[in-house]
């Protein structure tokens, strides 16, 4: 076995996995394999990548098979846990993660996804804990800080997040997740302008993000300024025309300023969506009410 060719492919592998190059981390990691199947690192590396393509089977069997050849390979199983959580087992997932964070405490990627994860099924506090272990372990790391507060945000402890994300921020003031993030929690403590201006200068660092337009849609109807809320929305939508969701709430906000021109051609687009909620059918019958009505007055 030609230990100093493994580390070789390893090194190319993961340098390679992190320019996002997915097609030539695979064949390195694939290489090493075919020298030593047994190297737990790059089945690892190698599941992560399927994981990343959505290739489900391959990336449990090489996830598998790196937790079979090491048993304590908390990496491993972190990932082996998110993969299950992906595709539904989600038990099973939190389990693989809880049992991760149990081997290797220390690693605060591991506690970072257990903390996505809890965060995703509404587990605020086991969130909160997760990222709290994570940024203490690498308190630098404005990622884990930022994700901490979303969690503490979550559980309505405003002012405990605003000043995270303050912190964070103080030190890189482009920070565009905790700006968005920030303006969030603003709008939820009601505070409209500090808001607004949080989000706009997270728009001006992304223009194309759908939270901001989003969030800066809601501030602005929360201002009054519902020509402003229409700009924003429309924006949204031209981004994201499957987003049947803000275009309910965009038919809504026509209705009530009238724009019966606008109106109906957003009435044929939400009626072609491919959608069956009770909200899509009100939505519906709320703007027929108003066509037919404009309709009988002609």
């Amino acid at each position: 076995m030609n230990e100093t060719l493994i580390q070789e492919q390893l090194k190319a592998g993961v340098q390679a996995h992190v320019r996002g190059n997915l097609s030539a981390a695979e064949s390195a990691y694939k290489a090493v394999i075919t020298l030593d199947e047994k190297n737990a690192t790059a089945h690892n590396n190698l599941g992560f990548i399927y994981g990343q393509k959505s290739e489900w089977k391959n990336a449990i069997s090489h996830l598998q098979t790196a937790t079979e050849i090491k048993p304590d390979y908390a990496t491993a199983l972190s990932n082996l846990g998110q993969i299950y959580f992906s595709i539904g087992e989600q038990q099973k997932g939190i389990e693989m993660l809880e049992k991760a964070v149990t081997l290797d405490d220390q690693d605060p990627q591991n506690w970072h996804n257990l903390g996505r994860i809890s965060l995703l099924i509404g587990n605020f506090q086991r969130a909160e804990y997760a990222w709290w272990r994570a940024h203490n372990i690498n308190p630098k790391n404005s990622h884990y800080s930022v994700n901490l507060a979303i969690s503490i945000t979550a559980q309505r402890r405003f002012a405990e997040a605003e000043s995270i994300y303050q912190s964070v921020l103080s030190v890189e003031p482009n920070n565009f997740t905790a700006l968005l993030q920030l303006g969030i929690c603003w709008l939820l403590m009601q505070n409209y302008g500090n808001a607004k201006n949080a989000l706009l200068t997270a728009y001006r660092i992304n223009s194309q993000d759908a939270s901001v337009l989003r969030h800066l849609f809601l501030v602005e109807l929360s201002l009054g300024d519902k020509k402003m809320a229409v700009y924003y929305m429309q924006k949204l939508l031209d981004i994201f025309p499957q987003d049947i969701e803000s275009r309910i709430d965009y038919a809504y906000l026509l209705i009530d300023l009238k724009e019966h021109s606008l109106l109906m051609e957003q009435r044929q687009l939400i009626d072609l969506a491919e959608n069956t909620s009770t909200r899509k059918s009100h939505c519906l019958n709320a703007m027929m009410s108003v066509l037919n009505q404009t309709e009988s007055e002609i």
